[in-house]
């Protein structure tokens, strides 16, 4: 099961049409977008690394990148961002300054934290900035071959687009000496020296070397450029690239018939939206960004969460009330010993941070083997105590009274409910498991004549100030012996 998950059937099946078009390798399997706002793409990532394991597994070598579209203009300032930044709309992401002065560039406060995120769920991957691949000359040959086929592109643009692009129209967007990319003509190439000569929207003239970096191609000539400078043979879409007209249908022309070279395998992926959200989306600053899902779950709990049973339909993720059936769905899958996530969310709260209480409750409610890794259990624990504090219903949150705190709770109880806590604080044993207690507690109910409702009503108002709580009989035989004894004892 667990190589299913690692490899799933899908990236299989893809594996094999990649390799029916590119041969058996070496491989070059890109993914990227533009860091002009919070990153949240991560399934497409999934996607690829699904894809880049599948080909490894038939022996492949393969190369996996992430292409961060650094020297991308900005277009809109990111939600949080101060709208004095409107100043630097058609200025490259790498030369904008950190907005808070955190990082090298307003692209690395974007990119670095999530790639910590890939690097922290231990991906290969390498992630290459495109502005140092153009100033370090890797687009230098495509970029010559896009200007000499002007014409080509532009007429493959209108072909697709139904638009007519202007006599004027250039594959390449030199920078201007105010550092702007947009609004530039070229008006003249001069292949011999990797120069352009351009008009800026001033009436200035200026040149530009584009084997230093100092512009680039249009986007949906560079996807298809891209390809060929290095050497892609798969990359995943989104739908809205892969709709009629789309990125994908002009870059698949200009690839054969400009560049000729193969266009690399694809797959689709669906949107991820947030339950009670809508679909992730940077510029409504609808985010899950993959540091916050770190903190709730380990990494392939991330995977088998963002990936679904198949990427190619759309998620919705339910963070809240439905995380729990996930994370039990998933260790089941894993073969992890199994604790109900639930029942690891009252141990969490109840023990704070002292793993070797948590592992006693553990032991206690009669999971023995979750106890026996400090390490993992550590790490279990503050999964479980983070989804509590952010994600968590009212109701999930817990937290044992205090002496005089549940004095104050035990005035709400009727003298039929304190009788039985005095009932069962008598026969309460440290000796006892979960389920001992569990039999316990109801029995002596039963007894008394009280209703099971209002009896363990009884035991969460003075235990967690509450009129319900988790299984109660876990629950309490996990707590130290003079806890009990002393809540109950009110």
């Amino acid at each position: 099961m667990r190589d299913e998950m690692t490899v799933p059937g899908w990236a299989r099946r893809t594996a094999e049409r990649v390799a029916e078009i590119h041969g058996e390798g070496p491989h070059v399997v890109v993914t990227g977008i533009s860091p002009s706002g919070n990153i949240h793409n991560l399934r497409e990532v999934l996607v690829a690394e699904a894809v880049a394991n599948a080909l490894r597994e038939r022996g492949s070598e393969v190369r996996f990148i992430f292409h961060a579209d650094t020297i991308d203009p900005l277009r809109r300032i990111a939600p949080g961002v101060p709208r004095e930044y409107e100043r630097y709309i058609g200025h490259s992401l790498s030369n904008v300054p950190d907005p808070e002065g955190c990082h090298a560039s307003y692209a690395d406060h974007f990119l670095v934290p999530f790639e910590e995120s890939l690097h922290e769920m231990g991906m290969d991957i390498e992630v290459l900035r495109s502005h140092q691949l153009y100033d370090g000359g890797a687009y230098t040959d495509v970029t010559r071959e896009a200007i000499e086929r002007a014409a080509d592109l532009r007429r493959i643009l209108e072909e697709i687009s139904g638009r007519e692009m202007p006599e004027s129209w250039s594959p390449y967007q030199p920078r201007a000496a105010s550092g702007s990319l947009t609004g530039n003509r070229v008006v003249e190439h001069l292949p011999d020296e990797n120069r352009v000569v351009f008009v800026d929207r001033d009436g200035n003239e200026g040149v530009a070397d584009y084997s230093k970096g100092e512009g680039k191609l249009g986007w949906r000539v560079e996807l298809a450029a891209r390809w060929k400078a290095l050497g892609v043979t798969f990359e995943p879409f989104g739908k809205d690239h892969t709709s009629r007209g789309g990125s994908t249908d002009t870059a698949d022309r200009m690839s054969r018939e400009v560049f000729h070279y193969p266009v690399p395998g694809r797959y689709e992926y669906e949107w991820i939206s947030i339950k009670g959200q809508g679909a992730m989306s940077s510029s409504k600053g609808i985010v899950l960004l993959p540091k916050d899902l770190l903190r709730i779950m380990p990494p392939d709990a991330l995977r088998r969460m963002m990936l679904g049973r198949d990427p190619a339909r759309a998620l919705e993720l339910d963070l809240g009330e439905g995380f729990p059936r996930f994370v039990d769905e998933y260790r089941a899958e894993a073969g992890e010993p199994y604790v109900p996530f639930l029942h690891l969310v009252t141990v969490a709260q109840t023990a704070g941070a002292n793993t070797e209480v948590a592992a006693e409750m553990l032991r206690r409610g009669g999971y023995e083997a979750a106890a026996r890794d400090p390490e993992k259990l550590f790490h279990d624990l503050q999964y479980a105590r983070n989804w509590a504090g952010e994600w968590a219903p009212e109701s999930l949150r817990l937290r044992v009274l205090e002496p005089g705190e549940a004095v104050e709770a035990a005035a709400d109880l009727d003298g039929e409910q304190r009788a039985y806590l005095t009932a069962v604080a008598e026969k309460f044993s440290p000796d006892m498991d979960g389920e001992a207690v569990q039999d316990m507690l109801y029995s002596t109910a039963v007894e008394r004549g009280l209703k099971p409702k209002k009896a363990f009503g009884a035991v969460y108002t003075v235990l967690l100030g509450k009129k319900s709580g988790p299984k109660a009989g876990p629950f309490v035989a996990g707590l130290p012996d003079e806890i009990v004894r002393e809540r109950l004892s009110v």
